[in-house]
């Protein structure tokens, strides 16, 4: 099934496959100077589990962290009323962060659960770009 972005002008970019009514959510942090963060599997993976009570997530049912394309990442999996699943994940290459959630309001469906994980362990920011001159001269 296709994945296609939603409108969402005061948001986080917002994803949904085609046929749910669930948003795969993605923001992000780029390191702009200062102390390097530290980042350990550890402590993304407490950032996963800590952020699903802030929000009014639910039960916990499970974390785990590990490797991915853009480094390393902690993610935790919840439970409400309200929604039957939701995952959150904290991917870091020990510079810039990416958030994503994925948050469902119907009972989950496998195939989207899988392809929302692949999702978020492909997810990657873009090679940094030079700043473009305020003046141009010839």
């Amino acid at each position: 099934m296709m994945w296609a972005q939603q409108d969402n002008p005061n948001g986080p970019a917002t994803f949904c496959r085609e046929a749910s009514t669930s948003a795969f959510q993605v923001s992000w942090a780029e390191y702009r100077g200062g102390t390097l963060p530290d980042v350990t599997n550890e402590k993304l993976k407490e950032l996963a589990t800590g952020f699903g009570p802030k929000s009014g997530f639910g039960e916990m049912l499970e974390s785990s962290v590990g490797e991915c394309k853009f480094g390393h990442f902690g993610t935790a999996v919840f439970r409400s009323a309200e929604h039957p699943r939701v995952q959150v994940w904290f991917i870091s290459d020990g510079r810039d962060h990416i958030m994503a959630t994925h948050i469902f309001v119907n009972e989950p469906d496998a195939i989207e659960v899988a392809e929302a994980q692949q999702i978020a362990n492909s997810l990657a920011l873009g090679p940094e770009q030079q700043a473009k001159p305020k003046w141009k001269f010839w």
